[in-house]
């Protein structure tokens, strides 16, 4: 299942990519509806205007987590969940990454205090499960259950 993010929900795509599920953002309007039915995408959006039309999901709630919540539920994702899998910034796979490759790029103190690092291929950035990570994985377990 691939969504698309339009421009009224930025934060609830961020947050759908924590959860591994591929989400992109866009806030070019239509061109991005295109792309979305091109790509095989279900649109998310508030925009009143796109409710009821086919391939589009309006999310009513104003509640981060209360939206998260619907769209896994209604698009049965619970067990295909895999935390912080894609990239926050680009929506790409992660991949594993020896900490010693990435040794420069990383604040000492977290090069000393963590072994696990993973490494987005197309973007660059470095992600590694530091205090945020439990937080939110918890803060989504809460919700989705």
């Amino acid at each position: 299942m691939k969504f698309l993010c339009n421009g009224m929900l930025g934060k609830l795509c961020r947050y759908l990519r924590i959860c591994g599920i591929d989400t992109q953002y866009s806030n070019e309007g239509l061109k991005a509806i295109l792309l979305a039915k091109k790509e095989g995408r279900i649109v998310l959006t508030k925009n009143t205007q796109l409710k009821n039309k086919e391939g589009i999901f309006f999310v009513e709630s104003e509640n981060l987590l209360t939206q998260l919540k619907i769209i896994i539920i209604q698009f049965n994702l619970t067990n295909k969940l895999n935390f912080f899998s894609r990239c926050l910034c680009c929506n790409e796979l992660l991949v594993s990454v020896e900490k010693e490759k990435i040794k420069d790029r990383i604040p000492f103190y977290t090069y000393k205090n963590f072994n696990e690092f993973a490494e987005c291929l197309k973007c660059g950035r470095v992600y590694w499960k530091g205090s945020h990570y439990e937080k939110m994985v918890n803060d989504i377990k809460k919700v989705v259950g």
